[in-house]
């Protein structure tokens, strides 16, 4: 498995293929912390422009908030596609 750029348009991370900016991420800041899972949770370079992404959040994305509409809307979606999945097992 690679860990390392395979071409300038196909980004390869332990086997599989970098499609977002959060895996871009993981990868560089695993890359910098020697492939450490635990290295890169206790990293203390703060100074470097990914670190408050290294752990797999946006820390300044707002968390959305749902009107009570919204929230039965995303119930009825929800309980319709599980009736879907529910019938199609059957």
């Amino acid at each position: 498995m690679s860990k390392y750029v395979d071409s300038i348009t196909n980004l390869i991370f332990e086997g599989e293929e970098i499609t977002s900016a959060q895996k871009a991420i993981k990868a560089k800041c695993l890359d910098c912390c020697a492939y450490s899972r635990d290295e890169v949770k206790l990293c203390t370079s703060n100074s470097c422009p990914l670190w408050p992404f290294r752990l797999g959040k946006n820390p300044y994305k707002k968390k959305r908030e749902f009107t009570e509409e919204q929230l039965e809307a995303r119930r009825a979606r929800m309980h319709k596609l599980h009736e879907a999945k529910q019938a199609k097992r059957s």
